[in-house]
């Protein structure tokens, strides 16, 4: 529920209807109802369009974790309590791995793609995000705008992701890599400026 409440908190704050949201995002205002009201369990593709739309990470919509009593600069992160989304579409996986970077605008994330199972297309991120992917498991297809590359085990990639970029797995086996999303340098959609200074305005 966490993740459908911080998609509405978000909306609001920007001061955005469903309807300028699906507009943003490219996904439908009756989709975009359903997911707030938690009746629909998006795939990570629409999540990553809602937040592309919101100007933040999927990471940031799912909510971070409470911080653990530990000595400072000693953070641990059990499996079971990682964010995780399961896409209900393909059965991909996603699973954040470094909550404690993400206010450096930093995410180190672990992808699973079921057999003969695709990510879809994910929206570009801003101007400015920077991704690194190393398959550790299994044969990795991406899709990076106009170009076709095949990663196998140990192989990485570097690109820079404000263009339409997926990934597919078409394979017999799952195919695992992980995917750092580096948002330090990302530059805010113009459009996104201008709803916050208008609300900065109204007060």
């Amino acid at each position: 529920m966490e993740l459908t409440e911080n998609i509405r908190a978000r909306r609001l704050t920007l001061g955005l209807t469903l309807e300028s949201l699906a507009e943003r995002s490219g996904v439908s205002r009756a989709m975009l109802s359903e997911v707030e009201r938690g009746l629909k369990n998006p795939t990570i593709k629409v999540v990553c369009q809602i937040a592309e739309a919101l100007g933040c990470s999927v990471s940031q919509l799912l909510g971070e974790e409470s911080p653990s009593r530990l000595p400072e600069g000693l953070k641990i992160l059990r499996r079971e309590e990682r964010q995780s989304l399961l896409d209900p579409r393909s059965g991909v996986e996603r699973h954040l791995l470094s909550p404690a970077f993400l206010r450096r605008g930093l995410e180190v994330l672990w992808y699973i793609i079921p057999p003969g199972q695709d990510t879809g297309t994910f929206p570009p991120h801003q101007s400015g995000v920077e991704e690194n992917i190393t398959v550790v498991e299994g044969e990795l297809h991406c899709r990076i705008d106009n170009q076709n590359v095949i990663l196998r085990v140990g192989d990485s990639i570097f690109f820079r992701a404000n263009t339409a970029h997926g990934f597919s797995n078409p394979g017999s086996n799952p195919c695992t890599y992980f995917l750092v999303i580096d948002s330090s340098r990302a530059r805010e959609p113009q459009s996104l400026s201008f709803t916050k200074q208008s609300l900065i305005d109204k007060f």
